[in-house]
């Protein structure tokens, strides 16, 4: 069921990795400025936070089977429009549309994931279903760059939406949640409704492990937005890529996001179950991964060849993007099991918020620079600054067996 979930992410990072790779043609062909560009990729996130925060209200009731089902079927359909009328104003509001649908998706499938893992063993799954978007850029992305090129960047969209659809009819016959999410029934009739303990909801947001978690998140979105809307395009205008190299270098940088992913995953889980304290496992270990991954962002503006360049951004990123690995199931972990969903909704839609305003941003700093080159160590440096805050941030607030104490003292 793992591999299952991991295709939704699959397709669903695809959806944002097809924008990175058409960004140059779209740019030329419709005639739009970086700015424009960048808030076309900030789109895709800007009904995300809202549809997450209103599906973490009914998140706890509804069945997650049937909802990642309509989910992906939503977000499929919106890619389709753009292989038939190619437009800016098509682009943004399918874009739009996108984020919607996406947006609760993400905590949905970390619900359903969690269900078939208990806490100590939760890391490497959290790892799977974030690698989705490192597999996507690595394996997916040199093939779907083929596709444009050869018929175009319209077609890209309509083979992600179709991947989408394929992906929504397999979830449709086999998918199913785990043991460990038994102790919660979603209907009247079988163990009654929402059953086991509940803590006021302001309680566990408003817990230190929960804002850390939410940090975390926010800023390895921002990253993870920004590479996918701009890192082709800082392959070929700055560091002299073809469209064909740059489109097979896209996945690079997720080589390094896939070994620091399971590595911190499966060390942190080895450490949970021979009985270290979350605090260092999850709390500390991901503080310190963000804070290295942001210094190392933040030295590219220094490296004065394409090697080094390229070296400090696959680390810089597989760094950063590590704290999926730990963010999600600290945070799951501080909430009973009965509003683990509203939980990870609400957790995972404020930290979807970094990854609103970082392509747009950037655009604006490249707008603002005198060539390429600048304003790309400009917004490296920026985006180093930020993750390497949120990484101190993190490893001093994220404390998942002292927050779940407090947590479980208010619940009735």
């Amino acid at each position: 069921m793992a591999g299952l979930l991991f295709g939704f992410t699959l397709v669903a990072y695809l959806d944002k990795v097809v924008l990175g790779l058409v960004a140059q043609p779209v740019i030329h062909e419709l005639h739009l400025s970086s700015t424009q560009f960048g808030f076309i990729g900030t789109a895709a996130g800007l009904l995300g936070p809202p549809a997450a925060l209103l599906y973490s209200f009914v998140a706890d009731r509804l069945p997650t089977r049937a909802a990642l089902c309509v989910l992906a079927v939503l977000w499929s359909l919106t890619q389709l429009p753009l292989y038939f009328a190619g437009s800016a104003t098509v682009l943004l509001a399918t874009r739009f549309a996108l984020g919607a649908g996406e947006g609760p998706g993400f905590p949905a499938a970390h619900t359903t994931l969690y269900t078939w893992f208990p806490n100590e063993r939760r890391g490497l799954p959290a790892a799977l279903l974030t690698s989705g978007a490192s597999v996507s850029k690595l394996a997916l992305a040199p093939l779907l760059t083929v596709v444009i090129i050869a018929f175009g960047w319209q077609t890209g969209f309509l083979v992600v939406g179709l991947a989408g659809l394929v992906w929504a009819a397999v979830w449709a016959l086999a998918g199913r949640r785990g043991p460990y999410g038994h102790e919660v029934t979603h209907r009247q009739g079988a163990a009654g409704p929402l059953a086991g303990p509940r803590a006021p909801l302001r309680t566990i947001l408003l817990t230190r492990t929960f804002i850390g978690s939410v940090i975390g998140l926010f800023v390895s979105n921002m990253l993870i937005a920004v590479v996918l809307t701009w890192l082709p395009s800082y392959f070929q205008t700055t560091l002299g890529f073809s469209e064909a190299t740059a489109g097979s270098l896209f996945g690079l940088p997720n080589v390094a996001g896939l070994v620091f992913l399971f590595g911190l995953g499966w060390w942190s889980d080895r450490r949970l179950r021979r009985g270290t304290p979350s605090r260092g496992s999850r709390g500390l270990a991901g503080g310190a991964v963000l804070l290295a991954g942001g210094v190392l962002l933040a030295l590219i503006p220094l490296s004065d060849t394409v090697p080094m360049a390229l070296l400090l951004v696959v680390l810089g990123y597989g760094l950063t993007l590590a704290i999926q690995s730990v963010a999600n199931p600290a945070a799951a972990e501080v909430a009973p099991v009965g509003q683990r969903a509203r939980v990870l909704a609400v957790a995972l839609a404020f930290g979807a918020v970094g990854g609103i305003l970082s392509p747009w941003l950037s655009g604006v700093v490249l707008d603002a620079a005198k060539t390429p080159a600048e304003g790309y160590s400009h917004a490296f440096l920026l985006l180093g600054v930020v993750i390497s805050a949120g990484g101190l941030l993190y490893g001093f607030l994220v404390d998942p067996d002292r927050d779940r104490q407090r947590v479980m003292a208010t619940a009735t």
